[in-house]
């Protein structure tokens, strides 16, 4: 399709199309309001869709939490907003995909393009506001790939490993030996998780080699203090086996009412679990890349990570593109086929980008050009589509 009507019989040339651009000025305001109608509302329900989409990938792990760690629903519903905020800058590009592609394909089916041309109104007049979109989008989605997600990523990071040492129970099975309990071999006859509770316990402490204990109680019960990174094991009603100092073959015993066995697992904050690249924010990602030039393999996933940000938020201008090119090839403006068209760019876009940042990280290629490749190459497509529409 040019940018001509000669599809229609009429056409205009370039003056007489500027005067009628210029004669009604309603109708610059029309196409945004029109493009407003046709692809905020599809952008803002997709983005919702490919949340949810992405959310429902992750049942099983979370199903996970529910049934063998036994978490509340109040932590699932954090886990979920946590991941949910970290799937964001990946839905949102897609999302603006999906709502170029139907709004646009979907007028142009029903002819409203031809009827926008034989106004006087160039394709790049409509390119133009959804081109405008995709880089209001952009930056939307960059900022909270700054900011906004090393937080949410952040907090699911801290709240994984917080249950994980609150749920410890889930990892002791009844009349089971546990090897590696925090430097502790562990048997219990009976476990209560509800209550973090044990019954008939049977424990050997390797922990200082030289003087292994064993120790016999009838009842324990485990305790996590977050503020000093402890995990106290309170056993009642048992004994300490240990060998004299003086004469191995002899054993000493000391029954004891109770007995405090506290086990170290850090501190919250950045010493309970150290930072991955993706909870940095930008300040905190740029003095990290420049505290680990010394390191090659460190400062090249630094800068993979930093570049993984502004890449994936330049996909929104770069699916603008495609979305508007190929919806101006379209000639079916079907809801369904839009939306496996949209999975095909988009699936096609992930594994592009998965490939080039894994060579980017194994330092086969430089990190900024493996994390941007995926973005010319899509670009490239989106200049070929163009060329066809103008060729029609």
């Amino acid at each position: 399709m040019s940018d001509t009507p000669a599809n229609t019989g009429l056409s205009f040339g370039p003056l007489d199309r500027e005067k009628a651009f210029h004669k009604y000025p309603r109708i610059q305001l029309g196409i945004l309001k029109y493009l407003i109608n046709e692809i905020l509302f599809s952008f803002f329900t997709g983005t919702a869709t490919f949340l949810l989409i992405m959310l429902l990938m992750q049942a099983i792990r979370l199903m996970e939490f529910i049934i063998v760690h036994q978490v509340g629903m109040a932590d699932v519903g954090r886990i979920v907003s946590a991941l949910g905020l970290s799937f964001l800058p990946l839905a949102m590009p897609i999302a603006y995909l999906f709502a170029v592609l139907l709004g646009i394909s979907r007028a142009n089916s029903e002819g409203e393009i031809i009827a926008l041309q034989v106004s006087g109104i160039r394709i790049r007049d409509i390119f133009l506001p959804v081109l405008g979109f995709g880089f209001v989008m952009a930056g939307i989605c960059l900022y909270l790939s700054l900011y906004s997600v090393p937080i949410g990523n952040r907090r699911f990071e801290l709240l994984i490993t917080k249950l994980g040492q609150e749920k410890v129970m889930s990892s002791l099975k009844p009349g089971v030996f546990v090897e590696g309990f925090y430097g502790l071999t562990i048997l219990a006859e009976q476990t209560i998780p509800v209550k973090n509770e044990l019954k008939k316990i049977f424990i050997f402490d390797k922990r200082e080699e030289d003087h292994p204990l064993a120790i016999t109680a009838q009842a324990g019960l485990l305790r996590l203090n977050e503020e000093r990174g402890v995990l106290t094991l309170r056993l009642s009603d048992g004994s300490i086996h240990m060998q004299n100092e003086n004469d191995e073959t002899i054993q000493q015993k000391i029954n004891f009412d109770v007995y405090d066995i506290n086990l170290d697992v850090g501190k919250t904050g950045e010493a309970w679990r150290p930072y991955s690249p993706p909870s940095y924010n930008y300040n905190e990602l740029k003095q990290k890349i420049a505290e680990a030039a010394h390191d090659p393999p460190q400062h090249r996933q630094l800068l993979v990570e930093f570049h993984r940000r502004f890449s994936m938020s330049f996909a929104c201008v770069v699916f603008a593109a495609l979305g508007f090119f190929i919806g101006i090839l379209s000639q079916k403006g079907v809801t369904s086929a839009a939306i496996v068209l949209c999975l095909l760019v988009a699936t096609a876009y992930w594994l592009t980008y998965v490939a080039a940042n894994a060579l980017a990280v194994q330092g086969k290629v430089a990190p900024w050009l493996g994390i941007w490749a995926p973005n010319f190459a899509f670009l490239f497509f989106s200049w070929l589509a163009y060329k066809r529409s103008r060729a029609r």
